[in-house]
């Protein structure tokens, strides 16, 4: 989740609820809980700061049905954190055309000349989006973590993705060298801990920079 302190405002990107659901119908089982937990999660991390504003930066639902999906106790607390924090929902690649009764749902929000979208654009603005659900992969003893990470590249940000079971795209990847300046910094965050990475465009790797509580 992306904090804005000075306006109470909580950004979050790609939950991607009833995933599960979605990829029953086609064969492929998993647990059927992931969307309770994902929206758990996400009450507990905004119970913690002081928010007044919620803003959901798309893919919200897996699908456009997600929501008639949802479990009674999952649509319970789905409508309680969007009452309780007067949700702005931005619509995604994946929801595009989702209906939620009582809920407003936006292509883009602006708010002091930043863009709040799904997906970034490569114009000159400043943009904070999801989409790419971006992940540092790291090789440590031998054994390869994988963990969801922010990108900070010129006017961009990309958050990572929030959801249970939505997987990610390294960072490493070419298709963020087509979208982004070469210079960029990788936010991960793990118990508790935030770890800074630049990319060494030299080297070709990663490099890490700081370790804070």
């Amino acid at each position: 989740v992306l904090f804005w302190p000075l306006k109470k405002i909580a950004i979050v990107s790609d939950l991607h609820l009833e995933k599960s659901s979605y990829l029953a119908k086609r064969g492929n089982f998993l647990p059927p809980y992931e969307s309770f937990e994902t929206l758990k999660k996400l009450r507990n991390v905004l119970k913690k700061k002081n928010i007044k504003q919620l803003i959901l930066l798309g893919d919200v639902f897996h699908d456009n049905y997600g929501y008639e999906r949802l479990e009674n106790s999952a649509r319970d607390l789905f409508n309680k954190i969007i009452i309780q924090y007067n949700a702005r929902f931005i619509l995604g690649n994946h929801d595009k055309n989702i209906n939620i009764p009582n809920l407003k749902t936006l292509k883009k929000l602006k708010i002091n000349n930043i863009n709040l979208t799904h997906q970034l654009t490569q114009n000159l603005s400043i943009e904070i989006t999801g989409h790419y659900h971006p992940k540092v992969v790291l090789l440590i003893q031998g054994n390869k973590i994988s963990k969801s990470c922010f990108i900070v590249s010129g006017k961009k940000i990309i958050l990572p993705a929030f959801g249970k079971f939505t997987g990610g795209l390294n960072v490493e990847s070419n298709t963020f060298d087509k979208i982004l300046d070469s210079n960029c910094d990788y936010y991960l965050i793990d118990n508790s801990k935030i770890y800074h990475f630049r990319k060494d465009n030299k080297k070709k790797k990663l490099t890490l920079n700081i370790i804070s509580s």
